[in-house]
């Protein structure tokens, strides 16, 4: 029996950051998200779990660009922050920022 695809789903504010990032870093991102949806989740080197829901997307093409994504329902994967990584460890106004629009999501309460 096959499992179940998932659907990625980016936030406005991930795909317009995407929009402006060099085609070699969109290009290796579409290719992570690909491999997500088709396999449901992602290893080392191109997804991380970050916290008990939170997860990240790692593109490694030309800058550290990261996405926190997080599982919604059965079948459903929103992609909620993209960030450039300047550091070793995740910043913290990163990892708030991307729980409180988890938060809004799961209660229905997040709009683009």
């Amino acid at each position: 029996m096959n499992k179940p695809k998932k659907k990625f789903v980016a936030l406005k504010k991930v795909r317009e950051f995407f929009s402006k990032q060099p085609d070699g870093c969109q290009a290796e991102y579409l290719l992570i998200v690909e491999a997500l949806e088709r396999d449901g989740f992602l290893v080392e080197p191109y997804g991380k779990k970050i916290d008990s829901d939170l997860f990240e997307i790692r593109v490694r093409r030309g800058r550290q660009v990261r996405v926190i994504y997080f599982y919604y329902m059965d079948d459903l994967v929103f992609g909620i922050h993209a960030f450039v990584k300047k550091s070793q460890k995740t910043p913290l106004k990163d990892l708030k920022y991307a729980r409180v629009v988890a938060g809004s999501i799961k209660r229905g309460e997040y709009d683009e």
